[in-house]
């Protein structure tokens, strides 16, 4: 038995088992009753309305009621809510309450030695028991007879049948009647025990009673319609036996004593298979058994403890998608699927000798030989002997068809063991040591003398293994001690490794393995890199993977886990489900095939809309997003959407105005953010719009909000900006600025508003004016001051077209197109995406194609002829136009870039990259310029023009036309595009977040040039040593298969067959991990290894190693030789001889040799 739920508490006196939910109701001594979900640990209510003590408490079978008594001489029948209504009517303490199965009957027993029948529908006493002569201590309905049994500190035991009260109420129902006294008469007196009984009950299905007593006995009376007799007793607690029941599934007596011990008796053999005892030697009151299930629960001084007879966990096994094999205890079956038929295959516990009890030998698991085509062979692991609880469990392999004198079954002992081959099994000895044993010769050798916990089946004949280090001396946590292992019985060495903690079961699933702990599950590649991990509040049960994605159970739902980490629940289930296989049905339905923790063959149709729908999203299938969006317009969806930075979806799902604004102004959506603050008319949404754009470089619209907000100021400072002269007049008109206005404009609004001032300026003009004396006085001031000097309002630095500044890129997925068209995505498969992402992560697709920059119509230049300004004015304008950036520029090369000033620009890249080509870097600069450039200021020349900085998309969109060049085999365009991608990523400013993006970007550019110049370097040296070293570059997996195909190609019409075999091995690698090939290419692959096998020679010999294809070696660009010692450049990291001095050939801007390296990739 297992212990599956404890809850300390004041002493309980009553348990009772809700018939279907997992709750248990607990009646304590304090007064107190606690309803409590076992499966989830909770309490999940209280109910106190009893004074004093609650001896008793019963669910009812089929309604949503339950009965308690207690010291307040009460019967209570509640709801789950609160009581419905008391009954009262005895005398003393209540110390049991019972349900009758159908009638509307409660039974009680008192210390007034008198039981009680209640009706509960009228409140009414409909029969009253007496004859006892002490307190009556328990009372119980027999589940289908008309009998009735209670017990007495009288040390007797009494049957009663209730066949009149039955036929009375059944003519009268809820009418009012007097007692006659003969409602229930008395059968039989069983007064076998020696001392005062605590309890009695009946047996579901046989004619059995069995009692209790403090004379520590146990007896068991049988019993018919006239008479009962005693047939047996149970001895061996050492104290009061407080209680003993059937339990209704497993075939025992359970019972429990003041000796601190809960015993279990096998009913047929009458003996003792099981003790449990008390750690906190507390006494124990009352056990109750689960009508359903495998369930028990007990109560003591101090806690409620729950427990099982057997494991939750039925051992299932799906053979060839069609059978399901599955065990109930020691009952081996088969189900045929389709047919739903059910057959046995074998009782273990005829195989095993001596028989085994009701509790020992049960099947824990079950394994299938998929290395013998030839027969059906199985393997079961039994649990651990309870008399033998340090041997090593009994494992069985079991032959469907076995020889003439052959049994059919071999027995051996181990802590775990799984098939690695045809005759062939991995086990775990006594040392913890794995051995290899051949089970028709019984040859046994070690393959490995580390330290093993349990070992399962790998693919291949290889074992995955499972080693939990407790290191008792020091304080480690155990997942620092426990990992994963893959490891080569062959090679007796292990292959990849990666921690774990507490790993229970392992599946593997084409390029995954999914493994599952006690609260977790997760989502590794073949070679043990962890992909994705998922953390659950309660135990996980079982998963199977359907569909790209994995259904996983826990103790009380169905929930789904996508290949991007989101989780879901899909049902709520009442009891725990162990899955089998899920078949996909029409419309978004699922079938699922399971068994339950009762063994019981459970078929459910899910609806599986919600997975999908998030799958749609991540394949950017818009037809099937759009679809599900129509018909699911809830706030769920919404926030998914909005989670997943879908924005724009959910706009379309939203009618409230406030959330419209909020959407699209995540989503980037201005134009519908705009209608939305206009209909709303809210000065803070124009605000929060107004960064936003400006945030964009929308500047048309920053000046219509300004406009909404009467903020004439920023509206001047924007037409200055932004040159549009002809507003900036019409804002003179509105709101006067001097600082904005012409010279001309200035004197005539000054003569208009200010007269006497308008006179002292034309008089210091040289226009002789009548001034007065104050006017005199202030000119003489002026004079003393140096005399008068024209002010010139600011120029417009730069003039822009009647379009937003292209300042800041949104990101894609919040403005991907949703429109659905016949041009739409294709639907990707998810599958395929998350292979790409195991490999390489790929440059994101969404890129327009009708130039999302916004550069197709370059801007002509306008000139204009410079007017003379002072030079003091030069440094003080010029820092103005750079702005921010020179506060922020430090050591980083791109700042001074966009700053205009080039030459500190170069000149830290000198310093930091030995840059030399500085001409073509220059030309980058100049050469991408959308503005027009307003040469009014003399000092704004060529050296300090602003520079559009590349952004990020447009390195991808390079990328991603490198690779299309690579499939088309225009490999010298390969080479320019990654060249510029390289160039251009000197100019490209980026977040400090974004530095192992950047740094990722070079590495990809770096090896495909690599690769091209392996290319071209075929027809001047050996073109087979050059195809196999290019072979060897770590590029996009699907170019990696088109480099390994040409040079086994190659490498077979060469006859070098040794090198065609170690090539087509690392294809068929990688083309087994690859489900977007087609099965031709593994075919093709296959037979090269076979037909270079059988001549197993090489006619040339080149520089090339088998271990280059699994870790790719240093090549000198130069030459493409293996180099052990060498120098680099400072900028992409490629590899040259140590006499090489020249120009980087990748990057074609720097000097090989030692340099600091790039300020902007340096983290702090």
């Amino acid at each position: 038995m297992f212990v599956k739920f404890e809850r300390h508490s004041d002493r309980v006196k009553s348990v009772s088992f809700h018939p279907h939910r997992p709750w248990v109701l607990s009646a304590l001594h304090s007064g107190v009753i606690e309803l409590i979900d076992y499966r989830m640990k909770k309490r999940i209510a209280t109910y106190e309305d009893h004074k004093g003590a609650v001896r008793s408490v019963q669910f009812h079978p089929q309604l949503n009621l339950f009965c308690s008594g207690g010291d307040d001489y009460t019967v209570r029948v509640w709801n789950f809510k609160q009581c419905q209504f008391v009954l009262k009517g005895h005398l003393d303490y209540v110390r049991c309450v019972t349900f009758h199965p159908i009638n509307p009957w409660v039974l009680s027993g008192s210390d007034d030695q008198t039981a009680r029948v209640w009706n509960y529908q009228s409140r009414q006493t409909i029969a009253i028991l007496t004859g006892h002569t002490h307190y009556i201590m328990s009372c119980h309905f027999h589940p289908t007879q008309d009998f009735i049994v209670t017990c007495s500190l009288d040390q007797t035991a009494r049957l009663w049948n209730y066949g009149v009260l039955k036929q009375r109420y059944a003519q009268k129902k809820n009418q009012e009647y007097v007692l006659s006294g003969a409602e229930v008469q008395v059968i039989a007196i069983m007064d076998g025990h020696k001392d005062q009984l605590n309890w009695c009950a009946f047996h579901k299905s046989e004619p059995f009673i069995i009692t209790s007593s403090d004379d520590k006995n146990i007896k068991l009376w049988k019993y018919n319609e006239n008479k009962a007799w005693e047939f047996d007793s149970f001895t061996g607690h050492t104290n009061n036996v407080c209680c003993a029941e059937f339990h209704s599934k497993g075939d025992v007596i359970i019972s429990d004593s003041e000796d601190h011990t809960i015993r279990i008796w096998d009913f047929t053999t009458r003996k003792q298979i099981a003790l449990y005892e008390n750690q906190h030697y507390d006494r124990y009151w009352i056990v109750t058994c689960h009508p359903n299930n495998y369930y028990f629960a007990c109560g003591s001084d101090t806690m409620l403890q729950v427990f099982t007879l057997h494991k939750d966990r039925i051992p299932v096994l799906l053979v060839n998608e069609r059978y399901l094999c599955m065990a109930e205890q020691k009952i081996l079956k088969v189900i045929e699927l389709n047919s739903g038929q059910q057959q046995i295959i074998r009782d273990i516990s005829t195989l095993i000798i001596p028989t085994p009890t009701i509790l020992e030998d049960n099947i824990e698991s079950i394994e299938y030989n998929t290395y013998d085509t030839q027969k059906t062979q199985l393997m079961v692991r039994c649990i651990r002997s309870l008399k033998e609880p340090n041997k090593l469990k009994r494992h069985l392999l079991i032959a469907f068809q076995p020889q003439k004198g052959d049994s059919g079954v071999k027995q051996f002992h181990s802590k775990s063991a799984c098939f690695i081959g045809k005759n062939k099994i991995a086990r775990i000895n006594q040392e913890s040591k794995i051995e290899l044993y051949n089970y028709e010769t019984d040859a046994i050798s070690l393959i490995d003398d580390k330290q093993a916990s349990k070992i399962f089946t790998a693919p291949g004949g290889k074992l995955l293994i499972y080693r939990e280090n407790i290191n008792e001396n020091k304080m480690q946590n155990l997942s620092e001690n426990s990992y994963l292992e893959l490891f080569d019985p062959l090679a007796k060495q292990g292959l990849h490794q990666i921690e774990y903690s507490k790993a229970k079961y392992v599946q593997y699933h084409d390029s995954y393995l999914i493994v599952q702990g006690k609260l977790s599950l997760t989502i590794l590649t073949k070679q043990l890199q962890k992909l994705i991990e998922i953390q659950e509040q309660i135990n996980i049960k079982s998963f199977i993977w359907v569909n790209n994605f994995i259904i996983y159970t826990t103790k009380s739902q169905i929930k789904y886990l996508l290949l991007n980490g989101d989780t879901g629940v899909l049902k709520s289930t009442e009891n725990i489900l162990y899955l089998v296989k899920g078949e996909e049905q029409q419309q978004n339905k699922l079938k699922l095939i399971a068994v339950d923790n009762t063994a019981q063959y459970i078929t459910q149709v899910l609806d599986i809309q919600e997975p999908l729908f998030k799958i749609a999203i991540l394949n950017k299938d818009l037809n099937a997003i759009h679809k599900f969006v129509e018909n699911n317009q809830n706030e769920a969806v919404l926030s998914y959407l909005y989670q997943k930075r879908l924005a724009s979806v959910a706009l379309k799902l939203v009618k409230d105005k406030w959330a419209k604004f909020s959407l699209s102004l995540d989503s980037g959506n201005l134009e519908q953010a705009y209608k939305a603050a206009i209909e709303i008319k809210d000065t803070n949404l124009f605000e929060q719009l107004r960064s936003e754009a400006l945030r964009q470089g929308n500047n048309l619209l920053v000046d219509v909000c300004d406009q909404q907000l009467n903020q004439f100021d920023r509206l001047a400072f924007l037409y200055l900006c932004t040159g549009n002269i002809e507003k900036q007049e019409k804002l003179q008109n509105i709101q006067p600025n001097y600082i904005y206005q012409s010279q001309i404009q200035k004197q005539k609004s000054i003569k208009q508003n200010l007269p006497k001032l308008g006179q002292i300026i034309d008089h210091l003009n040289g226009n002789n004016q009548k001034l007065d004396k104050n006017q005199q006085e202030t000119i003489e001031w002026i004079k003393s001051l140096g005399g008068s000097q024209t002010l010139i309002p600011p120029i417009p630095i730069m003039k822009y077209k009647n379009e937003s500044w292209p300042l800041y890129q949104m990101n894609e997925q919040d403005i991907i197109n949703l429109e659905v068209t016949e041009e739409s995505i294709a639907p990707q498969d998810i599958f395929t995406i998350q292979k790409q992402v195991i490999e390489e992560t790929q440059i994101e697709e969404q890129i327009n194609n009708d130039g999302q920059w916004g550069l197709e119509d370059e801007p002509e230049e306008e000139f204009f002829e410079p007017k003379v300004i002072q030079e003091k004015d030069k440094n003080i304008d010029q820092n103005a136009l750079r702005g921010v950036f020179l506060e922020q520029k430090g050591e980083v090369a791109i700042k001074y870039f966009a700053a205009g000033d080039y030459e500190t620009g170069i000149k830290l890249l000198k310093q930091q990259i030995n840059l030399n080509n500085q001409q073509q870097l220059l030309k980058l600069l100049t050469g991408v310029t959308s503005f027009q450039v307003v040469t009014q200021i003399p000092y704004l020349n060529t050296s300090t023009l602003p520079v559009k900085l590349n952004r990020l998309n447009e390195i991808k969109t390079l990328i991603k036309q490198g690779y299309k060049y690579t499939t088309d085999a225009k490999f010298g365009e390969v080479s320019n595009c990654f060249q510029q991608v390289l160039q251009k990523l000197l100019l490209t400013d980026f977040e400090s977040n974004q530095v192992e993006e950047i740094k990722k970007y070079i590495n990809i550019s770096r090896n495909y040039m690599i690769a091209m110049r392996c290319d071209s370097l075929k027809k001047e040296s050996n073109a087979l040593e050059m195809a196999c070293k290019m072979a060897t570059i770590e590029l996009q997996p699907s170019h990696r298969i088109l480099t390994l195909r040409q040079a086994l190609s190659i490498s077979y019409k060469q006859k070098n067959f040794i090198t065609c075999q170690q090539i087509a091995k690392k294809l068929i690698e990688l083309l087994k991990n690859d489900t977007t090939q087609k099965p031709e290419v593994l075919q093709n692959a296959q037979k090269y290894e076979k037909a270079s096998q059988q001549q197993n020679t090489n006619a040339i010999q080149i520089d090339f190693n088998e271990n280059w294809l699994n870790e790719q070696p240093i090549y000198s660009v130069d030459t493409l030789k293996n180099l052990q010692n060498y120098k680099s450049c400072p900028y992409d990291g490629s590899s040259y001889e140590n006499d090489y001095s020249s120009l980087c050939l990748i990057c074609g801007l720097c000097i090989v040799g030692k340099a600091p390296g790039l300020k902007s990739l340096q983290q702090p």
